[in-house]
């Protein structure tokens, strides 16, 4: 790699990293009061938040890292262009295209970043909610419950506890259990409980002492007990649901006369896993245009449309989900369609930026000043 591809690449570094700091921060920002109360108000050690954050922090990067690429591309040719740097390159018989090439070698590494994320967050969006409680909470898995009010515990139980003198023991427990249909529905009175965490495999059991159950069947079903073990949490529950591979939801789709749309939005979720992370290509190459129109159109005008652009593109993948759950899209064309249109923008603003058309004289002037005198006016 040349000097000026090493200027130009490590020129990117900086406005990159700084941006996708600010946006986890954000981020965390948002979640910020749900942190804070699992851990002042549960007692939630820090490490299982941590262990939270893990979880998530794939699905969050995937987000931003593409937006952190156009801000850091935008950023960097804005720079070059107001320091009249692109004119001395030219002037020195460098050509702007010599400049694709760390930018390219920049989006290459964004995409690979995201690519791996986004098969990360499919790992976790393969377990069931069941198991992504027992990794969150596989300490102190009765924080959960809430003395003297119903909690409803993934649609299947419903649990009222009267007190809880400790993290695991309860004192006045009425559970409703839902059966696979309503003649299978379970109703557990018991004088107490405790909450036992189990490693092998993972789960929340519940044993419960001196109580009855009553469950309907071919008959009323009236037994008194004086232990009885419930399991809540596992991974054996009935509920236990894993994510589809592609080639298995298209044959669910072909094999069923009515498929549900439900089926379609995932085998989307799945194409757009892969096709996602192209946006770090069109994004890096949209810096160049949206950097050097803002020389004389106000230093945040280039951001301006780059925050636009960015909106655009995540209202298309929204338009996208809706199109196909009513049936309007095929799964595969709601994935692309979005990189389609990028492609198709980074294309022509490219052409425009090399054959030296005057972007400024198509696209409006856009300045602080210019909007808080119209704003006056």
């Amino acid at each position: 790699m040349k000097i000026i591809h090493r200027y130009v690449f490590f020129e990117l570094l900086t406005p990159f990293f700084l941006s996708l700091f600010v946006l986890v921060i954000l981020l965390l920002t948002q979640q910020a009061l749900t942190i804070m109360n699992l851990l002042v108000n549960k007692g939630l050690s820090i490490e299982t938040v941590f262990r939270l954050l893990s979880m998530i922090f794939p699905q969050f990067l995937s987000m931003v890292i593409p937006v952190s690429v156009l801000t850091a591309s935008t950023a960097t040719f804005h720079r070059l262009a107001s320091d009249g740097e692109i004119i001395a390159f030219k002037a020195s018989g460098i050509s702007l295209s010599r400049l694709l090439l760390p930018l390219f070698l920049f989006a290459a590494i964004g995409f690979g970043s995201n690519f791996y994320l986004s098969l990360k967050a499919m790992e976790t969006q393969g377990l069931s909610l069941q198991d992504l409680l027992v990794r969150v909470f596989q300490k102190k898995l009765s924080l959960a419950i809430k003395p003297q009010s119903f909690n409803d515990f993934m649609g299947q139980f419903i649990i009222y506890v009267e007190r809880m003198p400790t993290l695991s023991h309860l004192e006045g427990v009425f559970i409703y259990q839902k059966g696979k249909n309503p003649s299978q529905n379970t109703v557990i009175f018991s004088r107490s409980g405790d909450l036992l965490n189990e490693r092998h495999p993972s789960g929340l059991r519940l044993k419960l002492s001196q109580g009855t159950l009553l469950q309907r069947g071919d008959a009323l079903q009236y037994i008194r007990f004086e232990s009885y073990d419930l399991t809540i949490l596992g991974r054996h529950s009935d509920d236990h649901v894993q994510v589809k591979s592609i080639p298995e939801i298209k044959r669910e789709i072909r094999r069923s006369p009515n498929p549900d749309p439900a089926l379609f939005r995932s085998l989307e979720d799945q194409y757009k896993n892969y096709t996602y992370p192209f946006s770090c290509f069109f994004f890096a190459f949209l810096g160049i245009p949206y950097g050097i129109y803002t020389m004389r159109s106000g230093r945040l005008a280039g951001f301006v449309f780059a925050t636009i652009t960015i909106i655009l593109f995540y209202m298309m993948n929204t338009i996208d989900d809706l199109m196909v759950a009513k049936g309007i899209f095929s799964p595969s064309i709601a994935a692309v369609a979005p990189d389609i249109v990028l492609a198709i923008l980074m294309t022509v603003l490219l052409v425009m930026v090399f054959r030296e058309v005057d972007i400024r004289s198509h696209l409006p002037r856009i300045s602080f000043r210019t909007i808080f005198r119209r704003g006056k006016g």
